[in-house]
């Protein structure tokens, strides 16, 4: 017996092309129902943990300071018109803001100015660790950084110092 016959059919029994045919349809098939019920990767997702950002308001008159102090743990912080979800406040601090002034005679020695404080704010979020970029709402955070501190009672620029998982 032949393997293809004078007719071209493979084995006596299906043409040569209509086989070809048959296994593309067949392995597009086992592709799309591969595609469809396999997990996608984006179905894992990463454990969030909580972050904990320290930020520096420098200078605040004493109205800011009054203002800010108020706020108590739990309260939640706001990006544009909404409440940030996983994001609020642990702390506040006053603490005296200290400036460098020259004396009489020409030495310069820190002094506190008695107008201003320094607020201490901290705030803890959930992130992923692993983020290549830490964020709270819209904002990026990083050590040095200018972040915009917004409640829905207060907003006030603020430098992060410290970033803690």
């Amino acid at each position: 017996m032949k393997i293809i016959n004078e007719k071209g059919k493979l084995f006596g029994l299906i043409n040569i092309i209509d086989l070809v045919i048959l296994l593309c349809v067949v392995l597009v098939g086992a592709a799309v129902v591969y595609k469809c019920a396999a997990p996608a990767a984006t179905d894992v997702i990463a454990p969030k943990s909580d972050m904990i950002v320290t930020m520096r308001v420098r200078g605040a008159m004493d109205y800011l300071d009054a203002e800010v102090t108020k706020l108590t743990p739990g309260t939640r912080l706001v990006a544009g018109s909404d409440y940030i979800a996983d994001a609020e406040v642990v702390s506040v601090e006053s603490l005296p803001y200290l400036v460098a002034t020259p004396t009489a005679d020409g030495k310069i020695v820190t002094a506190e100015d008695p107008q201003k404080t320094d607020l201490i704010i901290t705030v803890k979020a959930k992130q992923n660790k692993n983020d290549p970029i830490l964020n709270i709402g819209t904002q990026e955070v990083r050590l040095g950084r200018g972040f915009i501190f917004k409640t829905q009672t207060v907003e006030v620029n603020a430098i992060i110092e410290t970033v803690e998982f």
